[in-house]
């Protein structure tokens, strides 16, 4: 018995002994406990936000105890009154710090102090008496549905677009977004099999999100599917317009064209990026070229996410490439050119020569 109460008085029963002196040692242990109560990724990745954007920059290096209600009453005012600026500016996208979900923000931070009673003794909680300031109204109107007119605006926007993948897959999205009204995230997490072509139905039962990295742990951020509903009203079949199923299908068969024609395992995503995974606005957004430049500075060379394409506006260039997936779109004309014949004339990749350019090598 004596052995017994010498191993545990000893702390050998610990797994882990966490020491918390600042708020950001606090915060940081709160969060970790905090991914046990939430399933929720996009959840997870505002309250992280708020941790990383607010919270830990403002009071991080302090001591939990000598924080002071006062001084967060200064701070919350002052964050309203940025979102405020921020609002009747009109722009539609805050600038970090000045978001309209202050009070988001001092509900979770009253939250951490709470943490810190429970298991820390802490002794008091200085954010639980804050006043926090009403949200900002912005006076511009948001529209929120398209009437007839902008309506035909839009249709005839879509119909002039040049025909290729990328502007099909763009136009088969608007339409089906239009037929259905799925969210954006639900469209692109759909497959194959989601599609009911005798009933003329989509099943939606499953959503992308964002899974932050986490530089603790080396973990990248990713794209997750996961299922959709927070109550069973979310699994849903949505009825279709016939053309919509066929649309989707055809460009299915499309994508999988291409990945036969490349040697790559076919997909069963509707919408896959070129290397056959889940589409959303961050990986088509920031699709790399891995290239290594020659007689020319990375200040000479811009890329465009909005059609994949990287632009030199240098004299001689010397490239080489990792990818082959890529085409070249010479605004006036070459010089001495030496281009692979195996790059992809009909990629969505575009090398765009904006000047009179000397000699180019790519390989």
């Amino acid at each position: 018995m004596q052995v017994k109460i010498d191993f545990e008085n000893g702390g050998s029963t610990r797994k882990e002994v966490v020491t918390v002196e600042t708020l950001s040692d606090l915060a940081e242990e709160w969060f970790n406990n905090y991914k046990n109560w939430v399933t929720s990724e996009n959840t997870l990745n505002r309250v992280r936000g708020y941790l990383d954007t607010y919270i830990i920059p403002r009071f991080g290096d302090y001591l939990p105890a000598k924080i002071e209600p006062a001084e967060i009453q200064r701070w919350v005012n002052e964050l309203a009154e940025k979102s405020k600026k921020s609002v009747e500016s009109g722009i539609r996208r805050s600038e970090k710090g000045s978001a309209k979900d202050f009070g988001a923000v001092i509900h979770k931070l009253s939250d951490i102090f709470n943490f810190g009673i429970t298991n820390y003794g802490l002794k008091r909680n200085p954010a639980s008496t804050i006043t926090i300031p009403l949200k900002p109204k912005a006076t511009k109107k948001k529209i929120m549905v398209l009437h007839d007119e902008e309506l035909s605006i839009w249709l005839n926007f879509l119909s002039e677009l040049p025909n290729t993948r990328a502007n099909r897959r763009f136009k088969i999205i608007c339409n089906t977004l239009l037929a259905s009204a799925l969210r954006i995230n639900e469209l692109l997490a759909l497959d194959i099999h989601d599609l009911n072509i005798e009933t003329s139905e989509i099943i939606v039962n499953k959503t992308l999100v964002w899974k932050k990295a986490n530089r603790k742990l080396g973990t990248k951020g990713e794209i997750i599917c996961k299922p959709t509903p927070k109550t069973d009203a979310g699994n849903r079949q949505v009825a279709v317009p016939k053309n919509v199923i066929e649309d989707l299908i055809n460009f299915h068969l499309e994508m999988n064209d291409y990945f036969r024609k490349h040697g790559l395992p076919e997909s069963d995503h509707i919408f896959p990026t070129i290397y056959g995974n889940y589409m959303c606005d961050r990986n088509e957004r920031t699709t790399s070229f891995k290239l290594r430049m020659g007689d020319f500075s990375a200040e000479h060379a811009t890329f465009k996410g909005e059609d994949n394409s990287i632009t030199s506006t240098a004299g001689d260039v010397d490239i080489t490439l990792a990818d082959k997936d890529l085409k070249i779109n010479p605004s006036y004309f070459l010089g001495d050119a030496d281009i692979a014949s195996d790059l992809n004339t009909s990629s969505q990749n575009t090398l765009t020569i904006d000047n009179k350019a000397g000699d180019i090598t790519i390989q």
